[in-house]
């Protein structure tokens, strides 16, 4: 189950770090290659992306913050610590090799997840 929520954890990471947004600027899947090739390529689905990211995070200023925060911690994390980083990485790749269906099934999870925090209206104080 650990490695589960290992998985579940650093998809949605990458899911938010590669671009999700650049995902629902499209409809279709996360670009296949890293976010600044994909946006030197397509320069105006970044800037779409942008302004959705600029407008969540002027309605929902607290989970933009918290969804920042994360990336912060796991950026530490792995800067901390490279070879635990790398090896959850090598797992991961692991388990998506052997089940390409249940990996894909877990990204599109997270996509969604990430989709409806985006779309959701800001809490109520």
């Amino acid at each position: 189950m650990q490695i589960q929520q290992i998985l579940a954890t650093v998809i949605t990471i990458v899911s938010v770090l590669s671009g999700s947004l650049l995902a629902r600027a499209d409809d279709s899947s996360l670009p296949p290659q890293p976010r600044k090739e994909f946006c030197k390529e397509n320069p105006d689905k970044c800037k779409e992306a942008q302004a959705r990211r600029q407008e969540f995070c002027a309605t929902n200023p607290e989970q933009c913050e918290q969804m920042k925060h994360r990336r912060a911690e796991r950026r530490e994390f792995c800067k901390a610590n490279p070879e635990k980083c790398k090896e959850q990485r090598e797992q991961i790749k692991a388990k998506c090799d052997a089940d390409p269906a249940k990996c894909q099934e877990i990204k599109d999870q997270a996509r969604q997840k990430m989709q409806g925090r985006m779309d959701a209206a800001p809490p109520a104080n």
